[in-house]
């Protein structure tokens, strides 16, 4: 600790360069591991000077200072530490970078943006710092639809991760799913994107965490967002069906062919699993999900999660969508069940069970 605090002064933006690099090189390497984050987190004057060298004339010291903010911000201690003490001044620089299409550093500023609302505590701060800023919310998703916004080869890929972390608070999702702004069907198509597993995983979280909310059930399965293809697509495979079958999927899913490629990442299938699990909450749902043909998408990945390809823990959401869906609504005998009441005991048997499926 005495030795960090004796490298502060040489951190400071007005020191010499070589003493600013020599220093920060130090600190980017200490930021490589959870004890170094720890002890970094706990000097609020070397954290200051870190977060000033950001915005150094000398490319090098913005560079190192930023990667630093990367590394801190991964881990919760020091994601905590910079929004408590930073957030006003951390925000706005990492908008400002991310909008600027000739920034170099981009890509680390929207990984320091991206990390630091991961924490569900930590939302609610940077989201009051975004709303200061005009259109924030819209300038980002226009970043991020653009594929090739950023002219020096910056691809902006945990823009996804970031929309997802937001949706976490019901701001987050409220705004996404304004309908003026239309965020959601912006954002939308890229759960296919097939460029980076990142962008895509982004994207479907916070999908996932729209569908938690059952008032904008009806709005997501209606023709305005209709987000039952974007949910359905990426876990088909080139299976075939009779015509019975195809009449009922979206016209998306109709006639996929034996090229069609099924979600490869587990993680991925899952949350889309959970996604249409959510949607189950409600007998609408339910009935237009039946009627849509989910049940026959869910019963061939079921196979495909039974082969060696498949993952024991996605093996089980599936089977508890299609639990409910196979179920008449005589059996499930609740229009809604998130009304529901569970008793504390069974609550703590299914968190149990969860915590099995995980491993």
């Amino acid at each position: 600790m005495e030795a960090l605090r004796e490298i502060t002064q040489f951190l400071s933006k007005s020191a010499r360069l070589d003493l600013k690099a020599v220093s920060l090189t130090h600190v980017l390497g200490l930021t490589g591991s959870k004890d170094g984050i720890s002890l970094i987190s706990q000097c609020p004057e070397l954290l200051a000077n870190v977060v000033d060298l950001c915005a150094d004339e000398a490319d090098t010291i913005r560079k190192d200072a930023v990667l630093s903010l990367v590394n801190l911000s991964a881990e919760q201690d020091g994601a905590e530490a910079l929004v408590k003490q930073f957030a006003s001044k951390l925000v706005p620089m990492a908008y400002d970078a991310i909008m600027d299409e000739n920034c170099k550093l981009a890509d680390p500023w929207s990984m320091v943006l991206c990390n630091i609302s991961r924490p569900e505590a930590l939302v609610e701060a940077v989201l009051d710092e975004l709303f200061k800023i005009e259109h924030a919310m819209e300038r980002l998703t226009t970043c991020f639809t653009r594929v090739n916004y950023n002219k020096q080869k910056g691809h902006l890929n945990y823009l996804g991760p970031l929309f997802s972390n937001l949706s976490q608070s019901k701001r987050g999702r409220e705004i996404i799913c304004n309908e003026n702004t239309d965020l959601l069907s912006r954002i939308l198509p890229f759960v296919h994107h097939d460029g980076s597993i990142v962008r895509r995983g982004g994207a479907v979280g916070l999908l996932k965490n729209i569908c938690f909310d059952s008032s904008v059930h009806d709005w997501l399965l209606g023709g305005a967002v209709d987000v039952l293809p974007f949910i359905l697509l990426p876990v088909a495979g080139p299976e075939e069906f009779d015509d019975d079958t195809n009449d009922k999927l979206p016209v998306e899913l109709q006639y996929l062919g034996p090229d069609k490629k099924r979600e490869e990442d587990p993680d991925i299938r899952k949350m889309l699993l959970e996604s249409l699990a959510q949607l189950c909450a409600t007998r609408k749902g339910r009935e237009y999900l039946r009627q849509r043909g989910t049940y026959e998408v869910l019963r061939e990945l079921h196979k495909f999660e039974c082969s060696p390809e498949g993952e024991k823990r996605v093996l089980v959401t599936c089977e508890n969508v299609v639990d409910i869906l196979i179920r008449t609504e005589d059996e499930i005998g609740e229009d809604n069940l998130k009304a529901l009441d569970i008793p504390e005991d069974v609550i703590s048997k299914i968190e149990k069970m969860d915590g099995e499926n995980e491993q």
